[in-house]
């Protein structure tokens, strides 16, 4: 396990077995308190039902894939859903090193690199550098990502993150209120591809109750909001709400025990070669991409 810590906000991550998020703890702005707002994986939990995880080269479900062959399918690293659709990207369960740290009397710092397999040697993904880097704050956790090309080939990718999320120990979603900065919704099919962009509405303006509802959804930010887009949540029994941010796109899905909520920061939708080419995100040789994602605690 690996611990960021400041005054009041604490944030475990265990490297060795694919970065899987253990806790984060931020300070409340109105009291002492310092609120849970991570459901943090724990052991012998499914990999996927708690804590979060990376997703790239690609976000949720991509077909076809072009990386469906050798050396990277078949192997451990690749996973598919119950419709046999490649899922989640190959880094989910990669493990990480640490590479640089540094504490501050206001933040705490880590950067991480991935541990990439020996049969991705002479591959071109082999020569994409990323750099994932945590700053903790008393109330804020930054996910900093950096892409580097080293290849001689242009490079298409699409990243997000897949944190669960609660508010308090031991808690329900079902007293939850949600809300965002204004979405369109995205259409998904029977296999949970994006079909169309609903543009006739836009959604989480207002706040709406979780009691009763289920979610796998995929919103896209409204153009004007662009990357000051974020989803939210907050309880009518605290006066604190967290809102998760820096995308263009988020996934929110309620897991049948209603005990956590998935709010999945993207750059892109799922499938992203083959509907959302305009969000793909593209780096020429030697050129450097960076991606900041983050989950804050504010009072209101």
């Amino acid at each position: 396990m690996y611990q960021l810590k400041t005054k009041r906000a604490r944030f475990d991550i265990n490297p060795e077995e694919g970065g899987q998020w253990l806790a984060l703890q931020l300070g409340s702005r109105l009291s002492d308190d310092t609120i849970s707002v991570l459901s943090g994986y724990k052991h012998p939990d499914p990999f996927f039902a708690s804590g979060s995880f990376l997703m790239f080269p690609w976000v949720n479900r991509l077909n076809p894939n072009p990386w469906a062959k050798a050396p990277f399918y078949p192997s451990t690293h690749w996973l598919t859903d119950g419709n046999g659709l490649s899922l989640h990207g190959l880094y989910h369960n990669l493990s990480r090193q640490i590479v640089a740290e540094l504490t501050t009397n206001k933040e705490s710092r880590a950067s991480f690199c991935f541990i990439l397999p020996d049969e991705w040697k002479h591959t071109q993904l082999s020569q994409i550098k990323i750099i994932e880097t945590f700053v903790l704050s008393d109330s804020e956790l930054k996910i900093e990502y950096t892409v580097q090309n080293m290849s001689d080939s242009d490079f298409e990718f699409a990243l997000g993150i897949h944190p669960y999320f609660r508010l308090g120990e031991d808690s329900n979603i079902d007293d939850l209120y949600l809300f965002g900065t204004g979405f369109h919704e995205v259409k998904l099919g029977d296999f949970l591809l994006p079909e169309r962009i609903l543009e006739n509405e836009i959604r989480l303006i207002e706040e709406c109750k979780l009691e009763g509802k289920h979610f796998d959804s995929l919103f896209k930010s409204v153009p004007e909001k662009g990357q000051n887009s974020y989803i939210g949540f907050f309880s009518m029994n605290r006066k604190e709400r967290v809102i998760v941010g820096g995308a263009n796109f988020y996934q929110v899905y309620t897991p049948p025990d209603r005990k956590s909520l998935a709010i999945e920061p993207m750059t892109a939708t799922g499938n992203f070669l083959n509907f959302s080419q305009e969000y793909t995100e593209k780096i020429v040789p030697s050129e450097i991409k960076r991606i900041e994602f983050f989950i804050r605690l504010e009072n209101f």
